[in-house]
């Protein structure tokens, strides 16, 4: 970053201090609040804090804030590097520690007033949806961009931030996608408080409008604070991570996958009908209908495959026609139960009684259990689960001298019997939140995690797997050496198909949608085209699509309360999609560097020559 760029971005910091709320301590549920800034308060409704409560450092706060921007400014004009660096990874530290005191002077000070409060016998807290807020958050973030500043003035600091670009291209964009719909939120309705109240000055007016933006996004967000929150999330991200990894799948062998919303569906049908009618016992149910929707996925997935293997046929195209033929016979099972053709007619089994198209409930030995009560039975905790992870990832790495075959297959060996006899050991009692035994976030989660380790081992660790990457990649020389790229476009998109045909589980094995083992009409077939998103932000990678499931999973959840607070439409979430995958379609806006892999691989050859050439400058003469 040159100096001036910096010393404006400075400038910019300051002035976001001074007209930004630092902190709100108290909150109405519309969001209005009372609104602390070091230059004075702004309370646009008239709202009155407990009496003992002060905020005397906000201007000592501030004072520090613009000695450290000076500082930081002036430290960037320094002549040496190595003094750069030095200088700005102080002062990030320093900013940090800031952010620390103030937080907790805030937080002392809000809990002192309500726990007086309630020792004194009142129902409840006087102060409610209290928080941080821009102005502090802003020297947040300028501290961390100087700790990455610093490290930018050393050898190879660029060279550094490319070798990172899978992780700095998804982030730029979130970044810019973020912003974006700030000035969107800041559109779509007048500051909280602001709305109403006449003759309000233009202080006032911006700092309302800052604090709408801030209180948006930090709804959003909040989910990641509570464990109903994450539970909540994490239901929003299971079925995220299937079609993320279907797309991915696809991409990694130079196939665009659009066609997940139909095998999840065509999924969901096959996992409904084993559910339903298979006549097996209880242990094998679910693990076939599981197999079920697998192999529903990969049927309709392959048949694109084929298509494209056998006639050259385009596959966006051809998915993109399969997801309106997948939705037609879903609607033809479950909608109605006679149908006449050719004057003959034919009744269907599938639907259940009701104006309303869904289908019969699964058998008990078909539905996968809530996340909730594979942790806590009779009101205990269960060591099942955890004794089964325990022993399945332990065995993994004690036997690191075995081939990755042979590993995995005694880790998931012990799986079952850790899971049976940890069903046996006697728990602790434990209470479930209401709220939390009411999400809907259930074990397919966990067949998530197993596919996040399957694309991983597949991909990057057999010879399967590098073909097919290969294939993706350079199909010419992969079929020079004798790859055959006709079994391998077929066998790609079956195992895309597949990926997303498990996403159904989420839904009609686990009761993922509306909390009934059903198949219906509505189940979100869209989010097929949403794990295009996620593989893209994930940049195709199983930890990164993880993520950028997760992610998306929080906003989906942040938008419920987002709707129901502020009134803001949750199709924020969408607008904020569109923009990732804009965004990250033209690189985050970065250099070129960022996403062409030869310019990366030269700025980093670069910075080795320069490294080579310093070490030689510094090396004393005559020695060996």
């Amino acid at each position: 970053m040159g100096k001036y760029l910096f010393l404006i971005v400075s400038l910019l910091t300051l002035l976001l201090m001074i007209l930004a709320p630092w902190a709100a301590p108290m909150r109405e549920f519309d969001g209005s609040g009372y609104l602390l800034n070091p230059l004075g308060t702004i309370n646009p409704q008239g709202l009155v804090l407990p009496e003992g409560l002060g905020f005397n450092w906000l201007g000592a706060a501030l004072g520090l804030w613009v000695a450290l921007l000076i500082a930081a400014s002036v430290a960037m004009f320094l002549p040496h590097a190595e003094t750069r660096a030095r200088m700005l990874y102080i002062l990030g530290g320093v900013g940090i520690a800031i952010f620390v005191v103030e937080a907790v002077l805030f937080y002392q000070a809000i809990n002192a007033v309500n726990d007086a409060a309630v020792a004194a016998g009142a129902r409840r807290p006087p102060l409610r949806r209290f928080a941080l807020s821009l102005g502090v958050y802003a020297g947040l973030f300028y501290s961390l961009g100087l700790l990455l500043l610093a490290r930018m003035q050393l050898l190879g600091g660029l060279a550094f931030l490319v070798r990172m670009r899978g992780l700095v291209v998804p982030l730029g964009s979130l970044l810019l996608a973020v912003l974006i719909g700030a000035v969107v939120v800041s559109v779509l309705r007048p500051g909280l408080g602001a709305e109403g109240v006449e003759r309000l000055g233009w202080r006032e007016l911006v700092a309302t409008e800052l604090d709408l933006v801030t209180y948006t996004f930090q709804i959003l967000f909040s989910p990641i604070l509570t464990l109903t929150g994450i539970f909540s999330s994490l239901a929003f991200a299971t079925p995220l991570i299937f079609t993320g990894l279907a797309v991915a799948f696809g991409f990694r062998a130079g196939l665009f996958n659009i066609g997940a919303p139909g095998q999840l569906t065509i999924g969901a049908l096959s996992a409904m009908l084993a559910g339903v009618y298979l006549p097996l016992p209880g242990w094998l149910l679910l693990p076939a209908a599981i197999l079920a929707a697998a192999l529903g996925g990969a049927v309709w997935g392959g048949v694109v495959g084929w298509l494209k293997a056998r006639f050259g046929a385009n596959e966006v195209i051809n998915t993109i026609m399969m997801n309106y033929i997948a939705a037609s016979v879903l609607l033809f099972m479950i909608s109605g139960n006679e149908y006449r053709f050719f004057g003959q007619t034919v009744w269907l089994p599938f639907k259940a009684e009701g104006l309303e198209a869904r289908s019969h409930e699964m058998q008990e030995g078909a539905r996968i259990p809530l996340m909730v009560n594979l942790f806590v039975q009779d009101g205990a905790f269960s060591w099942a689960l955890p004794l089964a992870l325990l022993l399945g990832l332990g065995t993994y790495f004690a036997l690191r001298r075995l081939d990755l075959g042979r590993r995995l297959l005694l880790s998931l060996a012990v799986v079952v019997p850790g899971f049976v006899v940890g069903g046996l050991l006697p728990g602790f009692p434990i209470e479930v939140p209401p709220a939390m035994a009411a999400q809907l976030f259930n074990g397919s989660f966990v067949i998530a995690i197993l596919a996040l380790i399957f694309y991983n081992f597949y991909l990057f660790r057999s010879s399967a797997g590098y073909e097919l990457r290969a294939t993706g990649l350079a199909p010419r020389a992969a079929e020079y050496a004798g790859v055959n790229l006709r079994r391998k476009m077929i066998l790609a998109m079956a195992i895309a198909g597949a990926l997303a045909g498990l996403a159904a589980t989420h839904y009609v094995l686990g009761a993922g949608m509306d909390g009934t083992y059903r198949l219906s009409q509505a189940i979100p077939a869209t989010v097929g085209f949403e794990g295009i998103a996620v593989a893209l932000m994930g940049q195709n990678t199983p930890l990164g699509i993880f993520f950028a499931a997760t992610l998306f999973g929080v906003l989906l959840s942040g938008g419920v309360a987002l709707n129901a607070q502020l009134g803001i439409s949750n199709q924020i979430i969408l607008v904020l999609q569109a923009l990732i995958i804009l965004l990250i379609a033209v690189g985050g806006l970065l250099p070129r560097y960022f996403t062409d892999p030869l310019q990366a691989a030269q700025v980093e050859t670069e910075a080795k020559a320069e490294l080579e050439a310093r070490q030689a400058r510094s090396a004393p003469a005559g020695g060996n």
